[in-house]
């Protein structure tokens, strides 16, 4: 039967990954501003402006993304693009599949897999002793698991996807592919990033094939509210344990935070939670909160250009370890924040700060238009064609999202640099392929069998 084409003209529909956007910004400022843990110096006065810039450079550009029409193939033979893509998942899969395999045993000989959260937190602080960033030569494990952060982000965004095409063989595989992830990163390494990263894919694929065939309903909405509810659940758990690793809890925060910020209680707040689940609540808020406080020291900072080296440390490593060039990432925004006042680049700045580095404040506020364009473009040709590429991109730029409040985290290790470039090749290159008009493809001419 033919598939059901989704209205763009539905407004909220078309402009709902904007409002997300807008008010996840501006809950990381209001929590810098009226959380728990306050920060010295910190100037909303700066922040705030700057931040209402950004957002309205970002919603033009998704406005004018989200409705200018892409280019799209109108003659294209049928199931031609869906073969491609199947051959490219298939890599994925396989590669995927040797890699997480090599990592549990990897992991297993380390004597680095854990069954437990404990365990996990242990195993994270072990691996973080004495560690400098830029020392010592890459292994080829490290090298190989860069590498290989490209087919295991496609395989798993594909995956789900298309897991209700897939054979039973290939979905069995998909689910490899998450449980060893929480084997090995969550539970044995203790890490939360790869844990909100499946978070961050399940969320954005769900709701992109919902809106995509028209079933995006308030009843699908409160069930990701639920997923997304279970998933920071689980990261206040990994928060608890972390901190109880290391003998840290609310009675003794104050002592064991950064000079410049400290906890004040809330007392409404404390009266309603009990303080085992209020601690992981009010580190939490750190997360989402002192990115925002790097930023206002940052906006405080004289300009020192980076040479477009500065925003990514992954760059910086690259162009210093292979061609000699200065670390330039020393000298941009978080590291002079570093040496003026002590709030080094290991804190939290914002991509903001970071991106800075390289194009100054009010260049980024100009890219935060761009990328605001992208972000609309790709969500429309998800709406209007059901284009896989462009579900790629949607999931990588909400990873993008989920971290602003960190740092440049889509450019900051080799392997999530070398996925994103080589994810934004693909999609550049190739994306137009897959916008056909989807009343002409039925459901059996689009599934992944494989």
């Amino acid at each position: 039967m033919p598939v059901k084409q989704t209205s763009i003209e539905n407004r909220s529909l078309r402009n709902a990954p904007m409002f997300g956007v807008v008010s996840y910004l501006l809950l990381g400022v209001g929590v810098a501003t009226f959380g728990p843990l306050k920060y010295q110096g910190y100037r909303v006065d700066l922040v705030l402006p700057f931040m209402l810039f950004v957002i309205m450079a970002f919603s033009v550009g998704y406005v004018l993304g989200s409705r200018t029409r892409p280019l799209a193939r109108v003659m294209l033979k049928k199931g031609h693009c869906h073969a491609e893509l199947k051959m490219f998942f298939c890599a994925c899969l396989f590669a995927s599949i040797l890699l997480m395999s090599y990592e549990i045993l990897f992991a297993a000989f380390q004597g680095g897999l854990s069954f437990s959260f404990s365990g996990g937190a242990e195993n994270y602080f072990a691996a973080y002793t004495d560690y400098e960033r830029n020392s010592g030569n890459y292994s080829a494990h490290f090298l190989l698991m860069s590498i290989g952060a490209l087919p295991l982000f496609t395989a798993q965004v594909l995956g789900i996807l298309y897991f209700k095409d897939l054979s039973r063989l290939s979905r069995l595989a998909v689910v490899f592919l998450f449980v060893s992830s929480l084997l090995v990163y969550v539970l044995g390494g203790g890490k939360q990033k790869q844990f909100g990263d499946i978070i961050i894919y399940v969320v954005s694929v769900v709701i992109a094939k919902q809106a995509m065939t028209g079933r995006l309903t308030f009843a699908t909405l409160m069930k990701v509210a639920l997923v997304l509810c279970a998933g920071i659940s689980v990261l206040l758990a990994l928060l608890t344990y972390r901190y109880r690793a290391i003998g840290v809890s609310l009675a003794n925060l104050n002592e064991k935070l950064h000079p410049l910020m400290h906890y004040q209680e809330i007392e409404f707040l404390n009266g309603i939670l009990n303080k085992a689940i209020f601690f992981p609540i009010v580190m939490f808020s750190g997360y989402l909160g002192q990115g925002y406080y790097g930023l206002a020291l940052s906006l405080e900072q004289p300009f020192t250009w980076t040479c477009f080296a500065g925003s990514s440390y992954s760059v910086s490593v690259i162009l210093n370890r292979f061609f000699g060039v200065e670390f330039w990432v020393t000298h941009n925004y978080p590291y002079l924040v570093g040496f003026a006042t002590d709030w080094n680049q290991s804190k939290w700045h914002t991509v903001f700060s970071w991106l800075a580095s390289d194009l100054t404040f009010p260049g980024v506020i100009v890219f935060m238009g761009f990328i605001g364009f992208l972000y609309g473009r790709v969500w429309r040709e998800i709406l209007l064609y059901r284009n896989p590429l462009s579900v790629m991109v949607f999931a990588m730029m909400n990873i993008g999202w989920a971290y602003a409040p960190a740092n440049n985290q889509l450019m900051h290790s080799p392997g999530a640099l070398f996925t994103t470039l080589a994810t934004l090749l693909v999609y550049f290159c190739f994306h137009v392929n897959f916008n056909v008009d989807p009343t002409t493809l039925n459901l059996r001419s689009s599934r992944l069998r494989v």
